[in-house]
C-alpha cells in the first residue's frame, strides 16, 4: 500500500513531462494542439459552455487546462485560461453533487490548473469535488457495490459522469488524486480511496483481468462506452501520479496487454467496423484510439500508435486531447501486418478465436468462433457461435441491434449459429416485459431450446463453454470446444463443436457437432443465419410462400451483403455454398424475409410469430436462416457441415465427400492429389486430423 504522490500536475501530465509536451505541441502533434488551443481561446472569448448533457465531455474545460499548462511552460501569459475555468466554476456548486456531474474530468482540470488557484479556491473547489468520493457507495473506497471488476458501470463511462456509473472507480480515482494534499475537508476520504486503490487493484483487479484476458466480457459495444477508455486512463493516471506502473503487473494475456490486439482482430476487413459479437453494435476503432497510444507506450507496441493514426476521424471535429497527451512520437507506428501479427489468435480468457486470410486486403476472408466463460452480465449465451465474412457479411447473427431490456429474442439462443435441443417443459430465466424495471413493449422470448439464460443474471463468472483445442498453420486454423455446460444437464450429456478454416486457392469452413441428448425425442436443430436469401436445391416443399420452405437434403448458396453498413472497403461480393453431410436424412428449412426474420423456435407452439424488437432494423441486417433438423431416431447424433467461400460468379460447389470409419468421421474437400481430408473423433477427446492428398495425417490440437 506504500505510494507517494508527485506534486501537481499529476494526472496524465507531470512537470517532468512538460518539455516533451511542448515539443509535441511545436512538432509532430502541432495540429492536435492547435485545435485544443483554438477551443481554449474560444472559451476565453465566449465563456465556458456547459456540456450539452451529462453524456457529453466538458471539452471546454479540458482544452483550457491543457492550454494553460503548455502556454505556461512556453512562458506565455495564461491568466485568461485559468480565469475562464474559475469563472465557470464560480462558487464551486457546479463541481458538487448538484452540479453537472462531470466530476472525473473536472478533477483532471483541477489538478492541471492547481498552481493557478489560490489556497481558498483550491479548498472551495476541492471541497465540492470531494463530495463525489462517497457518492453511490457511501464509503470513500472501492466497494464493488453493484458489480464486479468485469462490469462497465463499476468503472464508469468515458464521459466520467454519473449516468451508468456505480462505483465509478475511474472518476473517483481522479478526484482523490486531484484533491489529495490540497487541504480540503475531504483529505481523509481522498487518502482512504487511494489506499483502497493501492491495495485492491494489484491484489484483486489485475488477477481478475488476467482471467478475462484482452476481450472485454460485455463486448466492444459496452466496452467502448466505458472500460475500453477509462481503465487504461485510471492505470495511466495512477502511474503518472505515483510512478507505480501497474500495467507491468498484468500477465501477457491480461486485459490491458491484449486489448490492442483484440481490437484489430475484431475489425472486419470489408468495413471499418468491429464485429457484432455479444451485444456489440458494430463500433469502429475511435473508442480504442482514445487509449491505444497509452498501450503502445506501456507495452512498446507500435500497433497502438497505428490504431490512433488510422482510426476514423471524429465526425464532430472535437479536439483529440487524448492523442495529444498520450501519443509518443518516438514509437514508430506500424500496422499489424508490419508487426507480423498472426492471422489467427486465440484469446484464452474469453475463449474467442479470430482468423483471417490477410491483414491489409479489404477483400480478405475473416471469421470468428467462440466458446468461453461468462464474466459480465451483458455477455450473450451463444457458446459455439461463429461468424464468417468476405466482401461483406456471409454468416452473421440474427439481424438488428437487440438490447436485452427491449428484445428478449436477442438475449436467447435463436439469434446465433448454434445447436438447440428442445425440451417442451424447459423454462428459461427471463422476465415478462415491464417487470423489475424491464422496458415496456419488450418481446417475450419463449422456450427456444437453447442454452441456459445467464444474460443479465448478475456480474460474476459462470462456466459455459471451453476451447479445448486450438491449432493454426498456413493450411488450417482449427478450434475445438466443449459446450456441454452451456445447456441444462437434464437434456444433454454432451454438446461439442469443432470448427476448421481450411485455407488455400479454395477456402472451406468445416463445422462438426456431437450432440448427445438424454432422450431421443428431444429434437435437435442446427441454425445458420445469413444476410441474403439462400437458394437451396433438392425437393422443395413450400410452407409460407416467399418465406418458409423445406428441403430433403440440399446444397444452399447465397451471396455476401454489407448488412446495412454504409462504408464498405471491399469490392464486389463473395458467394457461399453450404452442404449438410450429417445427420443422414436431415430436413433443411429456409426461413426469413420481411416478417419472418426473428421467428421463434420451430418446435415451440407459442413462439410461432416474428420477435422483432425496436432495434431490429439496425445493422447487421440478417433476415434469413437455415434450420437443419435431425430425424430424431437416436439420442446421440452428429452434424457435419461444409461451407465453401468463393466468388459471386461461382456456379457450383467443389466436390465434398463424406468419409466414415468406426471411430471417426471425416470429409474430403476437392479431388485429386490436392484433396484435403479433415477427420473428427466420434467419441471421447475432441481430436481432429488433417491430411492433404496422400501425405501424412496432421494432428489438430
Amino acid at each position: 500500500m506504500a505510494y507517494e504522490l508527485v506534486e501537481h500536475p499529476r494526472i496524465f501530465i507531470t512537470q517532468s513531462q512538460m518539455v516533451d509536451l511542448v515539443a509535441k505541441a511545436n512538432g509532430s502533434l502541432g495540429g492536435e494542439y492547435e485545435t485544443i488551443k483554438s477551443a481554449a481561446d474560444q472559451a476565453v472569448r465566449e465563456g465556458v459552455q456547459p456540456p450539452k448533457s451529462r453524456h457529453h465531455m466538458p471539452l471546454d474545460q479540458v482544452c483550457l487546462g491543457i492550454a494553460y499548462l503548455v502556454e505556461r511552460e512556453k512562458g506565455n501569459d495564461v491568466g485568461a485560461y485559468v480565469k475562464a475555468i474559475k469563472d465557470y466554476w464560480g462558487d464551486g456548486s457546479v463541481l458538487g453533487l448538484e452540479g453537472s456531474g462531470h466530476f472525473g474530468f473536472q478533477a483532471m482540470v483541477y489538478d492541471w490548473v492547481y498552481d493557478g488557484l489560490s489556497e481558498d479556491e483550491r479548498k472551495r473547489f476541492g471541497d465540492a469535488l470531494g463530495e463525489w468520493l462517497r457518492w453511490y457507495t457511501d464509503k470513500p473506497e472501492i466497494t464493488l457495490k453493484s458489480g464486479s471488476w468485469w462490469y462497465n458501470q463499476t468503472w464508469g463511462p468515458a464521459h466520467l459522469n454519473t449516468p451508468n456509473t456505480r462505483d465509478g472507480i475511474t472518476p473517483k480515482l481522479f478526484v482523490a488524486l486531484a484533491i489529495a494534499g490540497a487541504g480540503t475537508k475531504h483529505e481523509g476520504d481522498a487518502k482512504q480511496f487511494l489506499d483502497s486503490w493501492a491495495t485492491r487493484v494489484p491484489a484483486e483487479c489485475i488477477p481478475a483481468f488476467d482471467r478475462m484476458g484482452g476481450v472485454w466480457s460485455e463486448s466492444m459495444g459496452h466496452g467502448n462506452y466505458g472500460p475500453i477508455a477509462v481503465i487504461p486512463w485510471a492505470f495511466e493516471g495512477w502511474r503518472t501520479a505515483t510512478g507505480e506502473d501497474l500495467f507491468q503487473l498484468c500477465s501477457k494475456t491480461s486485459y490491458l496487454t491484449e486489448m490492442a490486439e483484440w481490437s484489430v482482430h475484431l475489425k472486419m476487413p470489408w468495413c471499418d467496423l468491429t464485429a457484432w459479437i455479444d451485444d456489440n453494435s458494430g463500433v469502429d476503432l475511435k473508442g480504442v484510439a482514445r487509449v491505444s497510444p497509452i498501450l503502445a507506450a506501456r507495452y512498446n507496441d507500435p500497433v497502438g500508435n497505428w490504431i490512433s493514426d488510422v482510426a476514423p476521424p471524429d465526425r464532430y471535429h472535437r479536439p483529440l486531447w487524448f492523442r495529444f497527451l498520450f501519443y509518443d512520437p518516438a514509437i514508430k507506428s506500424q500496422s499489424p501486418a508490419q508487426m507480423n501479427y498472426s492471422l489467427s489468435r486465440h484469446f484464452k480468457g474469453a475463449g474467442h478465436v479470430h482468423m483471417r486470410s490477410d491483414w491489409d486486403d479489404p477483400n480478405a476472408t475473416w471469421a470468428f468462433f467462440g466458446a468461453g466463460p461468462r464474466f459480465g452480465a451483458h455477455a450473450r449465451d451463444d457458446e459455439g457461435h461463429f461468424l464468417i465474412a468476405k466482401k461483406g457479411l456471409l454468416v452473421g447473427r440474427a439481424g438488428g441491434m437487440g438490447h436485452n431490456d427491449r428484445d428478449y429474442y436477442a438475449g436467447g439462443s435463436l439469434a446465433f449459429n448454434v445447436v438447440t435441443v428442445y425440451d417442451a417443459d424447459e423454462e428459461f430465466r427471463r422476465l415478462a416485459p415491464g417487470e423489475r424495471g424491464m422496458s415496456e413493449g419488450g418481446t417475450k422470448n419463449e422456450n427456444d431450446g437453447g442454452m441456459i439464460r445467464w444474460v443479465y443474471n448478475g456480474h460474476y463468472d459462470v462456466e459455459r463453454g471451453k476451447i479445448v483445442g486450438y491449432h493454426d498453420d498456413p493450411q488450417i486454423t482449427y478450434a475445438a470446444a466443449d459446450l456441454t455446460e452451456a445447456y441444462r444437464s437434464h437434456k444433454v450429456r454432451e454438446v461439442t463443436r469443432q470448427f476448421a478454416y481450411v485455407k488455400g486457392d479454395k477456402e472451406f469452413f468445416v463445422i462438426f457437432d456431437r450432440v448427445d441428448a438424454t432422450r431421443k425425442d428431444f429434437p435437435k436443430t442446427w441454425f445458420l443465419h445469413m444476410p441474403t436469401e439462400p437458394v437451396v436445391d433438392g425437393l422443395e416443399t413450400v410452407i409460407v410462400d416467399g418465406h418458409v420452405a423445406q428441403y430433403d437434403g440440399a446444397v444452399a448458396t447465397w451471396v455476401s451483403s454489407p448488412a446495412g453498413v454504409d462504408k464498405v472497403l471491399s469490392e464486389g461480393r463473395s458467394r457461399a455454398f453450404l452442404k449438410t453431410l450429417l445427420p443422414e436424412g436431415a430436413v433443411v428449412t429456409k426461413r426469413g424475409g420481411d416478417g419472418h426474420g426473428f421467428w421463434g423456435h420451430p418446435h415451440e407452439a407459442t413462439a410461432q410469430y416474428n420477435h422483432k424488437g425496436d432495434r431490429g432494423d439496425r445493422s447487421p441486417v440478417v433476415p434469413w436462416r437455415l434450420e437443419v433438423a435431425s430425424s430424431g431416431a437416436t439420442e446421440r447424433e452428429f452434424f457435419l457441415h461444409v461451407l465453401e467461400i468463393g466468388d459471386e460468379s461461382d456456379d457450383k460447389m467443389a466436390p465434398v465427400v463424406l468419409r466414415q470409419e468406426e471411430d471417426r468421421v471425416g470429409v474430403a474437400l476437392g479431388e485429386g492429389q490436392d484433396a484435403v481430408v479433415i477427420w473428427f473423433a466420434k467419441q471421447g477427446a475432441l481430436s481432429g486430423w488433417m491430411q492433404v492428398g496422400n501425405g501424412e495425417q496432421k494432428v489438430l490440437e
